[in-house]
């Protein structure tokens, strides 16, 4: 089952060296998703960039009064860009830029109910992740579960300020400080998350990305269609900067999106 959902709002974030991913990500959402409303955080986007985004009905460029020194510091500052829109919304999704629809997701507000979040848990654990320099900060114990930050959604209300104070605080500290502020954000807010396959509604490069069936630009998973793919393991990287998944059935998808984009532009 889909369609709109009024209270969720899709957001994602690029600079100008990761605007050829953006371009996959926008067509993937013409084509899959292009009931719920977009917004895309300006991280460092070019004015050419910007202008083609503007063309793009039920697309919202976001901005704030701050420096971007690097992608994932705007991301965690996901909470200030929001505050600039104009868009209703009672829940967020959140995608990489580097990840992309393949198939439209089903209402998030049913699922949610009950719930904080919607999201995937990582199948190794803090301890095989975290440096150690982040789990005292963090406090975060090695055992607790690690939750992919690619593409999540939550309730309005939770999260967003605490994932804001906790990545300034590990900023540039160990290999996925980002991450690692996310993580112990759900885990310092005591958060309820609904836990759902990453196989399938987030299918990267620890779960399906490299196992998923394809039949023409639909990849499955034990024969349930995949829901967003995430280019960020097994790819090679284009003069643009967009990555080229490594394998062909998978680059076609994302060639197939790309022109979704161009055609639409």
């Amino acid at each position: 089952m889909t369609g709109r959902d009024p209270s969720t709002l899709i957001v994602t974030g690029a600079d100008a060296a990761h605007f050829a991913n953006l371009r996959v990500l926008v067509g993937s959402w013409l084509a899959n998703m292009h009931h719920q409303s977009l917004a895309v955080c300006d991280f460092g986007l070019l004015p050419e960039q910007i202008h083609e985004l503007k063309s793009f009905p039920g697309l919202e460029l976001l901005t704030i009064p701050a420096k971007i020194i690097h992608p994932w510091q705007g991301k965690s500052l996901i909470g200030r860009f929001l505050e600039s829109t104009r868009i209703p919304w009672e829940i967020v999704m959140w995608i990489d830029a580097d990840a992309f629809f393949v198939h439209p997701l089903p209402p998030l507000a049913p699922l949610l109910n009950g719930y904080d979040m919607i999201l995937d848990a990582h199948v190794q654990s803090v301890g095989e992740i975290v440096a150690e320099c982040n789990l005292s900060a963090l406090q975060l114990r090695k055992d607790d579960a690690y939750f992919s930050a690619g593409w999540w959604v939550s309730r309005r209300g939770c999260l967003l300020g605490t994932y804001e104070a906790l990545t300034a605080s590990v900023q540039y500290q160990g290999n996925l400080w980002e991450c690692d502020a996310f993580v112990a954000a759900i885990y310092k807010e005591k958060l309820k998350a609904r836990t759902v396959s990453g196989a399938i509604w987030h299918s990267r490069g620890k779960t399906s990305l490299h196992t998923c069936e394809v039949r023409g630009v639909q990849p499955f998973h034990c024969g349930s269609p995949v829901y967003v793919m995430h280019a960020n393991d097994g790819y090679t990287v284009r003069a643009d900067g967009r990555r080229v998944l490594n394998r062909p059935e998978l680059a076609r998808i994302q060639d197939h999106y790309e022109a979704e984009y161009r055609r639409s532009v």
